[in-house]
């Protein structure tokens, strides 16, 4: 019975590594003691670790919550349910949803069967309705975008029920997923109960994360459809044709039942969303191994997930801005003002937020897990804002067993041998296993 379950296509995800971390964590962990999994995610790793632990995963992200409780939580629901909530689906606001967008649905539709690469760009650059009623920027999509805004005004639909439709269609996902997206959010917070409910929602955002059009299918940014010289790049038709195409409906409905068939263990599953040194502080004294997986570059930043965010909390976000040679506008990738930035990506705040996650496992006589990804300066990556050597040191100032675990070659190395293992391991995942054992 596998426990190995891809949720997201999920930035720095440990799917692959899924085996190797288990069996660290079992090496070190005692029979039925309890694990706490720091930054869970996409909750690949909670998963995992349920499959022989009770687990408390933790996360400071709202749909990283709801992932988890849908992985490890048990549900009563059956296929005949599932049915019925499709059905329930053809309301009088969905219909008016559809009406208010057809226009542009039929736009978007026409120029990828004509591949009219010009308005695929007009649609990627100008698309979004929400950017459009700020900033009223002038595009072939004018009058269609002014014509859908009074549409959801005249029927009092300039809310939620159009949340993903208004900051999201043509960007992110054609405008007729993000119409189907939004009707199957407001069918689950209507007709689905509380206690099924994240059921629906992660299966949703795991829908959301298959069509996103965006390279990577990550929420970072939208498609750039320009080169450096002003010129529309293919891959514009390319990934059109690829992503937007996708059909929502039937999608969801197969990611709704690969939830509800999941396996799930006996223990009983604690979720929290907070950040690490909440977490950390409160957590429950079975619990005798923490694995933390923390963002080390600027890239692991909460952009690339904000659209999940704003579908999780279903609230109508303010937008961030840029100032680019003196004029203000909306960010390209229409992100929520209030992004969540880790401390443990933040070259100024990372010492401290390390020191005081080792502290906080080493003074309630736990032990930890850390994983950590060596970069490849010749690939082009961005630099982590720790390095090996600097987190072996502070992790050693508070644990007196410290070692380091490759997932490439599985070869463990004292503390003492740290410049000959870490030349040797450029680019195998790494684990520095911390304890409170003899050494």
């Amino acid at each position: 019975m596998s426990y190995n379950f891809r949720t997201l296509n999920y930035l720095g995800s440990k799917l692959r590594l899924l085996d190797f971390i288990n069996d660290k964590v079992q090496e070190i962990t005692p029979l039925g003691a309890g694990v706490c999994d720091l930054f869970a995610g996409s909750g690949c790793v909670s998963r995992k670790l349920s499959q022989s632990h009770p687990v408390v995963s933790c996360d400071i992200q709202a749909y990283s919550k709801i992932i988890a409780n849908a992985l490890l939580k048990r549900f009563s629901i059956d296929d005949s349910e599932i049915d019925r909530f499709f059905k329930r689906l053809n309301t009088d606001s969905a219909n008016r949803l559809k009406t208010a967008f057809h226009p542009l649905i039929v736009l978007e539709q026409n120029s990828i069967a004509t591949k009219n690469i010009e308005v695929l760009t007009d649609i990627l650059e100008h698309g979004s309705l929400e950017v459009f009623n700020i900033e009223h920027n002038v595009s072939c999509l004018s009058d269609l975008l002014d014509s859908a805004s009074n549409c959801l005004k005249e029927d009092k639909l300039d809310d939620v029920r159009s949340l993903i439709s208004r900051y999201y269609g043509g960007v992110y996902f054609s405008y007729k997923q993000a119409v189907d997206i939004d009707i199957i959010l407001e069918g689950i917070h209507t007709f689905v109960s509380m206690e099924n409910r994240d059921l629906f929602l992660a299966a949703l955002l795991s829908t959301t994360s298959d069509i996103v059009d965006t390279v990577g299918k990550h929420f970072a940014q939208p498609i750039k459809a320009r080169d450096s010289k002003g010129n529309i790049k293919n891959t514009v038709y390319n990934k059109a044709v690829k992503d937007k195409t996708m059909d929502v409906f039937p999608l969801f409905r197969e990611w709704l039942i690969k939830y509800k068939n999941l396996s799930r263990s006996e223990y009983k599953h604690i979720i929290m969303q907070g950040d690490y040194e909440q977490c950390l502080k409160e957590l429950p004294q079975y619990v005798k191994t923490v694995y933390a997986d923390p963002p080390y570059t600027r890239d692991h930043y909460s952009r690339y997930y904000h659209v999940l965010e704003t579908l999780t909390l279903r609230d109508t976000p303010k937008l961030s801005t840029v100032t680019i040679h003196g004029s203000t506008h909306i960010s390209n990738g229409i992100y929520r003002e209030d992004r969540h930035q880790s401390p443990f990506c933040i070259k100024s705040k990372a010492p401290a937020a390390f020191r005081k996650m080792f502290e906080l496992v080493s003074s309630s006589d736990r032990n930890l897990l850390l994983s950590y990804s060596p970069y490849d300066e010749t690939k082009k990556s961005h630099p982590r804002v720790v390095t090996m050597q600097q987190l072996l040191d502070w992790a050693k100032e508070y644990f007196t067993s410290v070692e380091i675990v490759s997932a490439g070659t599985f070869k463990h190395n004292k503390l003492n041998s740290t410049e000959h293992f870490l030349n040797a391991s450029e680019e195998a995942e790494l684990l520095i296993v911390c304890t409170n054992r003899p050494k």
